[in-house]
């Protein structure tokens, strides 16, 4: 699947700021308003530097708009450099208003400040869901599951892009947060823009960032070299050893493990954007039959313990096939 085709059918990192759109390209109408007859001649520094602050704020928040804007999915591209920059120019001009502008200014510049750290905690979690290596990373670790590649380190992978998730996730909170904490008609009077257009954004890139981390999380749990995949090739080494009880534990450990992963990608996929679908239940199937095969392993290993070395090698048997099953899971 194209990460672009994803984000381009389900505006994933688009944030829906159609007003900061139109008004960023009106920046220097905006910048005229500094020399209005009521502004003292020696605020005029100030103030020209807040417009320009909110000016590039918008144009800041206009690349996230662009994202889901272009109607070929294969064009859709997000430049986090180009964003990054407008913020710092926009960070500098308000460093020069906070100096020009006398006390009674503080909340104004209070509110762009606030814009400034939504828009760049918005920028950076539109960064990370839209990193195409994401499906470079899921696709080596579904080849080494199937292949019976390299686990550990697979495993490292996903460990690696699951912290990075969770981080946006965290990065996404405080977003929130601040929305919430910001004056939304002192920020339409200075900057143009419209509070619930970037609640409306961020809610849309939250249920992504969500998403990803289930998906992410499912992995990284499957994987896991003490409870996930590495239990379940400890109880195969101990059955093999006929150590037939502790066999049985790694099993059940692999079994609860993979379970409980698959239910919880059973619980995200109803809310999963359409470009993640797809990843769900590929890792919905591999939970699934790595849980089948932990279960019938179990049975073997308990049989074998109780004597019952025909009933255990058919659970062998059954085990193995549903080890192969996972396979199929992409086919």
């Amino acid at each position: 699947m194209n990460r672009r085709q994803y984000l381009a059918r389900t505006g994933a990192a688009g944030v829906s700021l159609g007003t900061v759109t139109a008004l960023a390209g009106c920046l220097d109408a905006i910048e005229g308003s500094s020399d209005e007859s009521d502004i003292e001649a020696e605020d005029r520094t100030g103030q020209r530097a807040l417009d320009r602050a909110a000016g590039n704020l918008n144009r800041a928040a206009q690349q996230l708009d662009e994202v889901a804007g272009f109607e070929d999915p294969e064009t859709v591209e997000f430049d986090a450099a180009d964003a990054r920059d407008y913020l710092s120019d926009a960070r500098d001009h308000l460093e020069t208003a906070d100096a020009k502008l006398g006390d009674d200014r503080s909340a104004d510049l209070e509110t762009l400040r606030s814009y400034a750290a939504v828009v760049e905690g918005l920028v950076s979690v539109t960064a990370t869901v839209t990193d195409d290596t994401i499906e470079d990373d899921i696709d080596a670790v579904t080849a080494a599951i199937e292949e019976n590649g390299d686990i550990e380190r697979a495993n490292e992978t996903v460990d690696d892009r699951h912290e990075t998730v969770v981080a946006a996730v965290g990065r996404h909170g405080r977003v929130t947060d601040t929305l919430q904490s910001i004056d939304g008609e002192r920020l339409t009077a200075i900057a143009g823009t419209e509070i619930a257009d970037l609640e409306d954004g961020a809610s849309t890139l939250g249920d992504v960032v969500t998403s990803l981390e289930t998906l992410t999380g499912a992995y990284d749990s499957m994987l896991d070299l003490e409870t996930g995949y590495g239990a379940l090739e400890d109880g195969r080494t101990h059955l093999d050893n006929e150590a037939f009880g502790r066999a049985r534990d790694s099993f059940e450990t692999a079994e609860t493990t993979f379970g409980n992963a698959l239910q919880r990608l059973e619980d995200g996929t109803e809310n999963a954007p359409d470009g993640l679908v797809e990843y769900f239940d590929t890792a919905g199937c591999q939970n699934e039959q790595l849980a089948a095969a932990s279960g019938y392993f179990a049975d073997a290993a308990a049989a074998a313990e109780a004597g019952r070395f025909r009933t255990a090698r058919r659970a062998q048997t059954e085990g193995e096939a549903a080890l192969d099953d996972v396979s199929n899971c992409t086919s």
